[in-house]
């Protein structure tokens, strides 16, 4: 079965193409410290243990992973720990070939053994690590050799590389892990080509370069091409701004009210991607009274006007959400006509339906997003308007993920969501019964079976007609309803380089390959 062939030769394109690119480029200069500015601060630095989306601003410069993505979710050997792999079906495995050379930041070898016990920690229910639910095809693991592994899976595995592309083949010290405990968030030992210096407690994460990175470039120039990265937290966003038009930091996303005075000014380079995440999201917990009734969920969603929201909160800057939880530019998705739209007569409707003619009342949580807040009023005031009131409680980003997805606190959660265009990664963790994002964690045989189906072809057509009508089934019940998707604006002086390889398949940014030209002037 030539079940990669295909993957093979696509990555070669990719490869090919951004050689033409470099061919014509500049050189790069080595050196220099880069200040990003980034409104949240990571709940750990083990990607395997964080629980928000954001923690990947930071983990991504720390870790690599076993199979690599490139900006198409085309698995990369170029960029991966393993440098092939094969896939077999009798009996259903994945057997890798390891990068040789490879040490992790304290200095011990990167190895099967490794990935064996990377992923043996990832399966066990103790851990209660995040991408757990989206791992579990795998039964067990087997060293082959130093740099040989073979994953032994329970099925049919078609979203496995790109499973792997994300925290599920992050590779982490098993000497570190087993050393430091519980302290190994903050003291995280990976591959990747910076390594943690500092970490202030919700102020700055400072990294350095890791000088026996194994990572080049197109040319064979070794990689990182920066002596130090700040990662500063700058939850307000006038101050996120003025911090990147004064200098005091070199990249950030923009916040959608100044996109337009920044297009306007030569100074700085935008790289945009739509679909960069979902902006503003409603995550139901389904088993939660009074929201448990799907009715009252859809007379929830049908009485809010995502236009309004757009116009006030996001400048127009965003994108509308015609589908569900796969945005524009993933290849899972497509506008469906399940999703509950604006309709306060139907909302109306629906409340006399379930029994609630007057409306009834519940509490929702947000977090301290500068835009989920506001966002979160004009939501209160459109529901006013047939009857429902909804209080709001607004906590720390991480602190309200927990509550809800695991404290169970509340019945419906506003929140934004990071870009997963493998959409086994959101239909694991958040639709299947036991998954981490799944608030209710409610037995649904048929939602389980979807996944498991949407995960095991490896025909891209079959999955794709399978997240179709799971994504139809979760919008109709109202379960996860994205009102905007968003976009990603990202920001950086002129004489950062290298800006379009910001952005990863996933939006985040990775800066294994940014540089700043003349890097004795990167200080105020």
């Amino acid at each position: 079965m030539d079940v990669m062939g295909g993957i093979r030769r696509r990555v070669a394109g990719v490869c090919i193409a951004v050689l033409a690119t470099a061919a014509v480029g500049e050189q790069p200069q080595y050196g220099g410290h880069l200040r990003i500015g980034y409104t949240n601060e990571p709940m750990s630095l083990d990607a395997v243990l964080g629980r928000s989306g954001g923690d990947a601003y930071y983990w991504r410069q720390i870790f690599d992973q076993l199979v690599d993505a490139d900006p198409e979710l085309a698995p990369r050997p170029s960029t991966s720990l393993a440098t092939s792999w094969e896939i077999t079906e009798a009996p259903h495995a994945i057997k890798f070939e390891l990068r040789r050379g490879v040490r992790f930041h304290d200095g011990t070898p990167f190895n099967a053994d490794a990935v064996k016990f990377n992923v043996e920690r990832i399966l066990d229910p103790a851990t209660m690590a995040t991408p757990r639910a989206s791992m579990t095809v795998i039964d067990s693991v087997d060293v082959l050799g130093e740099h040989r592994v073979r994953l032994n899976l329970k099925r049919p595995w078609g979203a496995g590389l790109n499973m792997l592309a994300d925290r599920g083949g992050v590779m982490n010290s098993p000497t570190a892990v087993r050393r430091l405990g519980r302290d190994y968030g903050w003291n995280p030992s990976g591959t990747g080509p910076f390594r943690v210096a500092g970490v202030v407690t919700g102020t700055a994460v400072h990294l350095v370069r890791n000088d026996d990175y194994w990572g080049v470039d197109e040319a064979g120039n070794r990689l990182p091409y920066l002596d130090e990265v700040t990662i500063r937290v700058i939850r307000d966003e006038t101050v996120l701004v003025s911090a990147l038009r004064t200098g005091e930091i070199d990249v950030a996303y923009l916040p959608y009210k100044d996109v337009s005075t920044f297009r306007r000014d030569r100074r700085f380079r935008i790289e945009t991607m739509p679909g960069g995440g979902i902006a503003h999201v409603f995550a139901f917990n389904v088993a939660m009274a009074p929201l448990d009734d799907p009715r009252l969920r859809r007379a929830v969603m049908h009485a809010i006007d995502p236009r309004a929201i757009n116009t006030a909160i996001y400048f127009d800057n965003a994108i509308l959400a015609d589908s569900g939880m796969w945005p524009v530019g993933a290849w899972a998705h497509e506008p469906s006509a399940a999703r509950p739209g604006y309709d306060p007569e139907r909302s109306r409707q629906l409340l006399r339906e379930a029994g609630k003619p007057d409306g009834f009342e519940f509490t929702a949580v947000t977090n301290n997003n500068a835009l989920h807040i506001p966002a979160a009023e004009i939501v209160r005031a459109m529901l006013r308007r047939v009857g429902i009131t909804m209080d709001i409680e607004v906590l720390n980003a991480g602190v309200a993920t927990e509550r809800f997805f695991h404290g169970r606190q509340y019945p419906l959660y506003m929140t934004g969501w990071s870009r997963y265009p493998e959409p086994d990664w959101l239909a694991s963790l958040a639709f299947k019964s036991d998954g981490y994002y799944n608030a209710a964690n409610l037995p649904r045989p048929d939602i389980d079976a979807l996944v498991e189906r949407g995960a095991s072809f490896y025909d891209l057509a079959a999955r794709k007609r399978t997240y179709l009508e799971l994504n139809d089934l979760v919008l109709r019940e109202a379960w996860f309803v994205p009102l905007i998707y968003g976009v990603n604006y990202a920001a950086a002086p002129l004489r950062v380089r290298n800006l379009d390889r910001l952005m990863g398949w996933d939006g985040k940014m990775s800066l294994r390959e940014i540089w700043i030209a003349d890097p004795s002037a990167s200080e105020p």
